[in-house]
């Protein structure tokens, strides 16, 4: 991650904003261990927003201004049945995100938390290809009522208004949900 934010800052200039997004996403209950899936959420999940923001944290902090958009999940605000794992390192991306918005404060860095719900991916299919279908989790998973899922574009719209604002306004954290689905 170093390389490529040397090379983009070499060629374009420093980096204002990062969107740090890196995500894997087993369905899995916890009872049924798979401690290869769950290695892998941890080493992409949570080590790729530590390399993102390594990269970038200490130039921004320099020139004292820049924003880092962390997507997160809605996993990260509550645990789903077959997300055990997963919903840990999206909390730990928020738990990342607080730290850096207590941490810098006053330094001109700004950190949000993009939090969305069920997005049209192929997330669980990426993931799946690789570990196999867990039949029980996915069956708790899916138990909730039909309803239109986000787009990638909706996602995209919540982390402009964010990095939109004026320098002295912080957007911390945006949930976004389908109008349809509960919380």
């Amino acid at each position: 991650m170093q390389n490529l934010v040397d090379k983009a800052e070499e060629a374009f200039g420093p980096v204002d904003i990062l969107v740090n997004n890196a995500g894997v996403m087993h369905v899995q209950l916890m009872k049924n261990v798979d401690q290869d899936s769950w290695e892998r959420m941890i080493e992409i999940n949570c080590k790729g927003i530590l390399n993102g923001v390594a990269a970038v944290l200490p130039g921004m902090l320099a020139r004292k201004s820049g924003h880092i958009v962390n997507i997160s999940s809605d996993a990260g605000r509550k645990v789903f049945a077959g997300l055990g794992v997963y919903s840990a390192t999206k909390m730990f991306i928020e738990g990342i995100s607080q730290a850096l918005r207590l941490e810098n404060c006053g330094s001109g860095l700004r950190v949000t938390s993009i939090q969305p719900g069920d997005v049209t991916t192929s997330l669980v299919d990426h993931a799946n290809a690789v570990s196999g279908v867990d039949e029980e989790a996915t069956k708790m998973f899916n138990d909730e009522p039909e309803c239109e899922e986000l787009q990638s574009e909706d996602v995209s719209r919540a982390v402009l208004y964010a990095v939109m604002q004026p320098p002295h306004v912080a957007v911390n954290e945006v949930l976004v949900q389908p109008r349809d689905r509960s919380v």
